[in-house]
């Protein structure tokens, strides 16, 4: 019985992709082009939350943005940007399995292309769908439902989560508000998406995000303790007033209310607060 590898990673998408890199390199080496022990032998896991084996390698996989940027590329060129999508929207869902089952699609992609989206019939595939639609589904939730505070400077927008959807929701309000300063933070996973003026927007987390201070500054000017210090916006009230105006108590449905908007949803949403 071969021993079991495990590689360990950070659980950002470019640690899991570097780790996906260095999985198909030691799966080349150690099994062979054809080999279809990865999955037994080959597990990648995210380093801070992960199930020791009794008889295992263990290997850190430090991040390593030019392997991911090669990784992506590929399944970009011989998956499609169907099979990508999916790899992108199930690393973002919290599943502590979901570096694994990538790995585990991927080489199954990598050896029958495009059509891999079609095998319904293998777990991994089916698993890998189901994560991406879960994580696309919530973060289209919050594109719907995600309400900017104005701080004179800068739109400020508080979320909480479950899955990482900072890195499939910062293109549209890229698009959507191109000349304005904003910030999305991500409460649940301590990051946050920037954007200046007319620039690209980008994502801060790990040691980045907790120099609060710092990525405040690069967009507004103003220190970061005046996060929580903004004044009243006139557009809150006008809004909640609104909001009350159109309230029938008689047709209240909470059920209903519930199924098209959860009330864990709800936390940062003005007309709730």
């Amino acid at each position: 019985m071969e021993e079991k590898l495990v590689l360990l990673c950070d659980g950002t998408i470019d640690g899991i992709l570097t780790a996906v890199y260095e999985g198909f390199v030691i799966k080349n080496q150690r099994f062979g082009m054809e080999s279809r022990e990865y999955r037994d032998n080959i597990d990648i896991c995210v380093s801070c939350n992960y199930n020791s084996y009794m008889f295992a390698e263990y290997i850190d996989i430090p991040k390593d943005y030019d392997k991911s940027l090669k990784t992506a590329a590929a399944i970009r060129k011989k998956i499609g940007e169907e099979a990508y999508n999916m790899v992108i929207k199930a690393l973002c869902h919290y599943d502590e399995e979901r570096a694994s089952l990538v790995f585990g699609f991927l080489v199954r992609g990598f050896k029958l292309g495009k059509g891999v989206v079609n095998m319904l019939g293998d777990k991994y595939v089916m698993k890998v769908m189901e994560l991406s639609r879960k994580a696309g589904n919530e973060a289209y939730r919050f594109i719907e439902h995600i309400r900017f505070k104005d701080m004179g400077e800068a739109l400020y927008s508080v979320i909480e989560p479950k899955c990482r959807v900072i890195p499939l929701i910062g293109a549209h309000f890229d698009e959507r508000y191109p000349n304005e300063n904003w910030i999305i933070y991500d409460k649940t996973n301590r990051e946050a998406a920037l954007h200046k003026c007319f620039q690209p927007w980008i994502i801060v987390s790990g040691d980045a995000f907790d120099r609060s201070s710092a990525f405040y500054d690069n967009i507004s000017g103003r220190n970061s303790r005046n996060l929580q210090c903004y004044e009243e916006d006139n557009y809150e009230e006008l809004w909640k007033t609104f909001l009350d105006s159109l309230y029938i108590k008689e047709r209240k449905n909470e059920r209903c209310q519930n199924n098209l908007l959860p009330k864990w949803y709800r936390k940062n949403m003005t007309e709730f607060m």
